[in-house]
């Protein structure tokens, strides 16, 4: 008789488990500490339960990476069936008692006509000049033709949704995140307006309990805020592993599986989706992003569009087409909110290769036009926060309508043009305070305005590697077809695509700088640095990358010329330089960050594959010599293992001070009312008592 093998049953956490560590199985277990990574300290299911768990503690941890931005219509892979069923399943386990798919579509009023007829059709209702124009102009006006009501749940459903709110995150902890949200991480992608963000999160506490689907939407929207804040945690301000006793992991948890039960709901009883909809899906899809599911966010982005298009806000309508309720702010803020989308659809579609969701040539009507608040003790000619991803969302467009297909042959020619185009035109129409070479004078009054011009300045470099990058897939038999003078212009190219990949690289550094060099997953560092060493590899292996400066004669075309002033700078030596310290970086940031990790191994491996070529020419340049980066961190092995006492010396010593200094500083201190304050420093936001914080550790 021959017995059964027993099954070793697995003790560790799964990242000790495949680093064959030791694990003391607590959670987060002490490596997962030490490697600041307790997100990921996770055990296998076959590990016994503890079931005298207390209410207020989350039992299961994902294996991968949490991530809240969860298709919302269903229109990826599956179905709407097989999506209310796995639904259901996920929503009994974690909430028992809570209704299903069907119960909730028995308890679905029916929709007035109007309303039915713009959805089974899909006209816009915000439109002048389609059908359901004509039905109101031939006196067809009904209280829902403007899709904007607030549709009122049932008792049952509103009951259930209450329990549910009541195993989220605690107030404090909530009030914690908002703030940190509000104050750290807005300035970054500036989708919220804060006056008008804290003034709703005041009144759905006042509330006492949801009885309206838009009371279920914003609540998904804080919710996804405090889980993008948390994000960014620990920080320079904040470096506590915890947020009043709670496990940063736990919080994210509890956050994602709240809304992967409301996020359906919202669905369901508002198909056609609303403005909170648009911007909390967007902010579930940045969350993704820093934890490197670029692809997911491409996909959220998708929808976001899809359902800003059927609110009407890729079209500026007259006010009396407008809804009642619907006021100058909320105007601008679709406004704002709309420049955002296209902003990304720009980055990301040219980034990644994709054909872009929304169309080139974005047109003046629906651009933000309005100053929503303006500090008296700054000025009335203080820039606008907002002015920086308008800025950007110009550059964008500008570039979306000249740059080549990626299959065209490159033509040195017209890159010459376009290139004179914007130095001739974009770049002379900046403001001062944008400029490359700026006016600072408003950079102590509000501290955000350095870093946001980082950001734009990065962007400008970017899009010139963009123009000048097709030099490095030259066609087969293209440069031989060449004449003289055009081959001119290739070298040329060359030479200030490397001045651009250099100055994107100099913008992180700043930008990192600004930011205090601490631990990130910020994606505005990380995907620069990397995409910006890359061509500066390929230029330091190629023999058409010449260092004969004496043949450079260019002078700059205009004061705003910001790379042929700088092309006898871009030598081999340099590239190799700034290739290092963006290695260095992404290393740093490895410890916080997936994308971070998995740049900086396959940068490794490419700067080990030139050093070959490159260092017996020239042996002072080899890479041992610089920044301690050795042969073994070159090839990938000391990555890996690298200790992180110096990334956390680092920020917990070096960075503080910087970070204050440039940021809002003292935040944690200060009293409520001093710290609900917009970016240009205003303070009249109204009673903001209601919120907490955990004192500074």
């Amino acid at each position: 008789m021959h017995r059964a093998k027993r099954k070793r049953v697995i003790s560790s956490c799964v990242p000790c488990y495949t680093r064959k560590q030791k694990c003391d199985r607590k959670y987060p277990c002490n490596h997962c500490s030490r490697r600041r990574r307790p997100d990921q300290c996770a055990f296998y299911p076959s590990q016994p339960k503890n079931d005298a768990t207390s209410s207020n503690e989350i039992i299961t941890i994902s294996t991968q990476p949490t991530s809240l931005a969860i298709p919302p219509e269903g229109t990826f892979q599956q179905d709407d069936t097989q999506i209310d069923v796995q639904w259901d399943k996920h929503v009994q386990a974690e909430y028992p008692g809570f209704p299903n798919s069907d119960e909730m579509a028995s308890t679905s009023a029916e929709k007035p006509l109007s309303s039915r007829l713009a959805q089974v059709f899909g006209y816009c209702e915000q439109s002048n000049g389609n059908v359901v124009a004509l039905l109101q102009k031939l006196g067809l006006h009904d209280n829902d033709a403007n899709g904007t009501e607030d549709a009122m749940l049932p008792p049952d459903i509103a009951e259930s949704i209450q329990s549910t709110l009541e195993k989220m995150p605690s107030r404090p902890i909530l009030d914690f995140l908002v703030r940190y949200f509000v104050n750290h991480v807005n300035w970054m992608d500036q989708l919220l307006y804060p006056h008008w963000f804290l003034n709703q999160y005041r009144k759905w506490w006042s509330y006492g309990k949801v009885t309206s689907v838009n009371d279920v939407e914003f609540a998904v929207l804080f919710l996804k805020a405090c889980y993008y804040a948390s994000q960014f945690l620990p920080s320079p301000t904040y470096t506590s592993e915890t947020i009043k006793g709670v496990v940063l992991a736990d919080i994210r948890n509890s956050c994602e599986r709240t809304v992967s039960v409301l996020a359906p709901i919202c669905t369901r009883f508002s198909p056609r989706g609303s403005f909170l909809r648009v911007q909390h899906l967007i902010l579930g899809g940045l969350a993704s992003l820093c934890q490197g599911q670029t692809e997911l966010f491409w996909e959220v982005l998708g929808s976001a569009v899809r359902v800003a298009q059927r609110l009407g806000m890729h079209m500026d309508s007259n006010p009396v087409d407008l809804p009642p309720n619907m006021d100058e702010l909320e105007r601008e803020m679709r406004r704002r909110t709309f420049c955002n989308l296209h902003l990304w659809d720009s980055l990301l579609s040219r980034r990644l290769d994709r054909t872009p969701f929304l169309p080139d040539g974005l047109s003046p009507e629906v651009m933000p036009r309005m100053r929503l608040h303006v500090d008296p003790n700054i000025g009335t000619d203080a820039p606008d926060v907002f002015s920086e991803r308008l800025l950007r969302c110009q550059l964008a467009d500008f570039w979306r309508t000249r740059l080549p297909e990626k299959e065209s042959e490159y033509d040195p020619v017209m890159t010459e043009e376009r290139y004179e185009e914007f130095c001739a035109v974009f770049l002379p129409s900046l403001p001062p305070i944008f400029a490359l070479d700026p006016d600072k004078q408003w950079d102590e009054l509000i501290p955000t305005i350095p870093m946001q011009r980082e950001m734009l300045h990065m962007d400008i470099f970017e899009a010139l590697c963009y123009n000048f990058g097709p030099v490095l897939f030259p066609a087969h038999g293209q440069v031989e077809r060449l004449p003289p003078y055009k081959r001119v212009l290739l070298i040329s190219h060359k030479r200030m695509l490397a001045v651009a990949a250099l100055r994107l690289l100099d913008g992180v550094s700043n930008l990192h700088q600004l930011m205090g060099e601490s631990h990130t997953r910020f994606v505005g560092i990380i995907v620069p640095c990397f995409e910006a060493a890359i061509p500066l590899l390929c230029l330091c292996e190629d023999d058409g990358f010449t260092e004969d400066s004496e043949n450079l004669s260019h002078q700059p075309l205009a004061k705003t010329d910001p790379l042929n002033a700088q092309m006898i700078k871009a030598t081999k030596e340099e590239c190799m330089k700034s290739v290092r310290g963006a290695l260095s970086r992404l290393e740093d940031l490895a410890e916080v960050s997936n994308m971070a990790e998995v740049a900086a191994r396959m940068l490794a491996k490419l700067v080990n594959k030139v050093e070959i070529s490159f260092s017996p020419q020239r042996p002072e340049n080899r890479l041992t010599e610089k920044r301690g980066v050795g042969p073994a961190s070159a090839t990938g092995v000391a990555f890996q293992n690298r200790s992180t006492e110096k990334s956390q010396n680092h920020l917990d010593s070096d960075c503080t001070a910087s970070f204050l200094s440039n940021t809002f500083a003292g935040i944690v201190q200060t009293d409520w009312e001093d710290l609900l304050q917009d970016h240009i420093g205003n303070s009249d936001l109204g009673d903001i008592s209601f919120l907490e914080i955990e004192p500074r550790r």
